[in-house]
């Protein structure tokens, strides 16, 4: 997908409708923006509810997580 957009005089840009759909940017989205060289890479912030339940698929025992406590040490 290709677009253009001008710059206006306070530097702002429109992003154009069917990247922001794509993207799933909206009003109120927070974006981020990455200098390559001489590129300029913008980027969607995911919510945190986008990451709701990405680790389900492997399983996870909350006991295999436990670690494992050190002894106590006995000092004189």
């Amino acid at each position: 997908m290709l677009a253009e957009a001008v710059v206006s005089s306070k530097g702002q840009v429109t992003l154009p409708a069917a990247m922001r759909a794509k993207l799933g940017i909206s009003a109120g989205s927070h974006i981020k923006f990455e200098l390559r060289g001489k590129e300029l890479v913008i980027k969607p912030e995911l919510p945190m509810r986008a990451y709701y339940g990405m680790l389900k698929k492997y399983n996870l025992n909350p006991a295999d997580l436990e670690i494992e406590k050190e002894p106590d040490r006995e000092f004189e």
